[in-house]
């Protein structure tokens, strides 16, 4: 599993960091054992009807249905001004056994610049591998970095992707590992949307907190 390729040295943390104050008009969605980040108005978790078509459209390919995704607004009543745009915020938690990764905390400064590199063509080839036969291809791969966000450490991987002939979509993937588990917070949006999207992502990544364990 690629997430045992990080061996490193713990420091130790006080963990989770104090909750931001939530913008008017936005939502904090909890989950249980995981955490939590803010949601502005502009979306919706993802639910009723349209959640059933997307899971089964899943189990159909294959995967799994367990993750929490929010979308832009309208989508779940299918509404038309809900496939106007396009934006997604994805929370997924794989549990194992305990001391099983590392901690939130994790030493971002053992990582040299010779595996940084190294770890950043395993995951491209990870993705290149996941988008075969799918319709989706890698347009651009961005460098991979290891660095803290509120106070957690993980590894953050960013790229470029098409779907067919559809508008280009920009992907944010940040793994952070939580002793016996890793949580895998995705955000992602169309290129030519990032005007309207940008500012809201940045403060949904700053609302993040995981729960400790």
């Amino acid at each position: 599993m690629l997430f045992l390729l990080v061996c490193i040295v713990l420091k130790s943390q006080d963990l989770p960091l104090p909750a931001p104050i939530l913008s008017a008009g936005w939502e904090r969605i909890y989950i249980k054992d995981v955490g939590y980040f803010d949601l502005p108005p502009t979306m919706e978790v993802q639910s009723g009807k349209y959640k059933e078509f997307v899971d089964q459209s899943k189990r159909v390919k294959g995967y799994d249905a367990t993750q929490l995704t929010a979308q832009q607004k309208g989508l779940n009543d299918f509404d038309e001004s809900g496939f106007e745009r396009y934006a997604r915020v994805m929370l997924e938690t794989n549990i194992g056994k305990l001391d099983d990764y590392e901690e939130l905390d994790f030493d971002i400064s053992d990582f040299d610049t010779e595996e940084i590199t190294e770890l950043s063509a395993v995951f491209k080839e990870e993705v290149i591998n996941g988008f075969r036969g799918t319709g989706l291809k890698l347009i651009e791969w961005y460098p991979l970095k290891v660095e803290q966000i509120n106070g957690m450490s993980c590894i953050h991987i960013a790229y470029k992707r098409q779907l067919k002939t559809n508008p280009f979509v920009l992907v944010n993937i940040y793994m952070f590992f939580n002793n016996d588990r890793t949580h895998t917070f995705t955000l992602s949006y169309r290129e030519a949307e990032s005007s309207h999207w940008e500012s809201d992502f940045n403060k949904i990544l700053k609302s993040y907190r995981i729960t400790k364990h």
